[in-house]
């Protein structure tokens, strides 16, 4: 008998499961009913325009995200986050250029670096030595890189982070525009932000602003905006790049969706928001009076629509798999030192009490003493102080080549082990959140090593250069 189930068949079987959604995309599978695709699925026909020469119904429909989002020109992404990014680094920047790019940047930017054959200078940002959290960057940190460097042809950094904390972004733009250099914002995670009063990156200067619909907000899985502004950037050569990083044939189900998430923004978005914001912060006040487990609070601006669950002693990867397993609640992402829950606008009361009651019950069976917590059905958590490591801060890498010299260079495998002064032939990283350990053309050192030892350890996923099956890792064959 043939067991196999096919993809459309494995996501229906899920969808009728009480799983519930603590993670992208924003509509939480019960938002913005959409009537059959099929019904609709349709390609550059007359009476619908064609998204890489809009002049029609798509050109007003991008003519009203940029009114809604107070951007002097934007367009339809439907190759998420990383199509914009992509299109903004290609379409800015020309080959041989220094660029800044904060270190934290999402893999899709070092994608743009290498496929431009551009000069990284990175800027580092504090890292929370407790949860191993990025923080924000500041003027100052801008400021500090743009005076060493007088060929900066752009600045690269994201705001908000994948855990939700915000970079100064109206201040390191101001700084930036002095001298007469565009700023670039992965906003992936702040398509809500004008709807619930947090600092948007569009309305804080920047030249170019990513964001991703789908994160955040009720739209479909792909679905983003880039918003262009200022007379820094050639916007003709990002239109260009638009249409290089992006199918000519652009789905019509996905760009409805776009428009189908203006609309609900225009007639239901500052009411649903208002009871998000509400319900939101009740969950959060409600989570403070935990013991064993606790919501992390940056000092400086952060999005409180993430949840960021930390735990005073267990791992993040078992508090995600207990909740995951014992209550039927799939977080976005687990690290080494906590869990992080994504809730937005498309959230329920009902998905708001169950995650609070889920979190209750493991805090209060992490405070039994001398006995283990249990989960619900007999599940353990194991309370294993040593499994909760959590990134240290760690040395520049030395640099060998550029990353476009390096990926084109042969390579072998080696065991991670064996690494420690090869060069890194692959990008290293832990997705999610997909911000590189290290990326090609740096030198392996024994930190790193330990780093990605504890990480398997915990039960996370290396990616990239990393091969689980081996143990090994992609190095470059020669260098010099």
């Amino acid at each position: 008998m043939n067991d196999f189930k096919n993809l459309y068949e494995k996501l229906i079987e899920y969808s009728r499961t009480s799983a519930y959604p603590f993670h992208m995309p924003g509509h939480k599978r019960q938002m913005m009913f959409m009537e059959n695709p099929y019904r609709f699925d349709l390609t550059e026909i007359d009476g619908f325009d064609n998204l890489h020469e809009a002049g029609g119904i798509l050109k007003e429909e991008q003519e009203r995200a940029a009114r809604l989002y107070g951007s002097e020109e934007t367009h339809f992404v439907v190759n998420g986050s990383t199509g914009g990014i992509l299109s903004a680094i290609g379409g800015v920047l020309q080959r041989g250029d220094r660029v800044l790019v904060a270190r934290n940047c999402h893999t899709s930017v070092y994608h743009g670096l290498e496929l431009n054959g551009l000069c990284p200078v990175y800027v580092w940002p504090e890292l929370d030595g407790q949860t191993g959290i990025y923080q924000g960057l500041t003027r100052g940190q801008i400021e500090k890189e743009l005076e060493k460097y007088s060929d900066i042809r752009a600045v690269i950094f994201t705001s908000p982070t994948y855990e939700g904390l915000l970079s100064d972004v109206k201040g390191i733009c101001e700084a930036a525009h002095q001298r007469g250099i565009p700023c670039i914002v992965d906003g992936a995670h702040g398509a809500h932000f004008p709807w619930v009063g947090l600092p948007d990156a569009v309305a804080c200067g920047a030249d170019v602003v990513i964001q991703s619909l789908h994160k955040t907000l009720p739209a479909l899985t792909q679905t983003a905006l880039i918003h262009i502004n200022g007379g820094l950037v050639n916007r003709e050569r990002i239109r260009k790049m638009l249409s290089v990083y992006q199918t000519s044939s652009p789905s019509y189900v996905l760009m409805a969706s776009i428009s189908q998430c203006m609309t609900w923004l225009e007639q239901e978005g500052p009411e649903q928001f208002e009871r998000y914001k509400r319900q939101a912060g009740e969950l959060r006040k409600r989570l403070a009076n935990m013991k064993q487990l606790y919501l992390y609070e940056p000092k400086a601006g952060f999005d409180w629509g993430k949840l960021v669950i930390c735990s005073r002693n267990v791992s993040g990867r078992e508090v995600y798999d207990c909740l995951r397993e014992a209550y039927g609640l799939q977080m976005e992402m687990a690290s080494a030192g906590y869990v992080l829950a994504m809730t937005t606008v498309g959230d329920s009361p009902e998905g708001f009490e169950r995650l609070a009651e889920a979190l209750e019950a493991i805090d209060f069976e992490l405070q039994r003493p001398g006995a283990e917590a249990k989960r619900r059905g007999a599940m353990k958590i194991r309370a294993v102080r040593e499994n909760r490591t959590v990134p240290e801060v760690l040395a520049v890498p030395e640099r060998c080549m550029e990353i476009d010299r390096a990926v084109i260079r042969p390579t072998e495998e080696v065991p991670l082990e064996e690494a420690a002064g090869r060069v890194m032939g692959d990008y290293l990283y832990l997705y999610p959140p997909g911000v590189p350990m290290l990326v090609p053309g740096e030198v392996i050192q024994m930190k790193h090593i330990e780093q990605v030892k504890n990480y398997l350890h915990q039960g996370l996923e290396v990616h990239g250069g990393y091969s689980k099956e081996s143990g090994n890792v992609k190095v470059i064959l020669h260098h010099g």
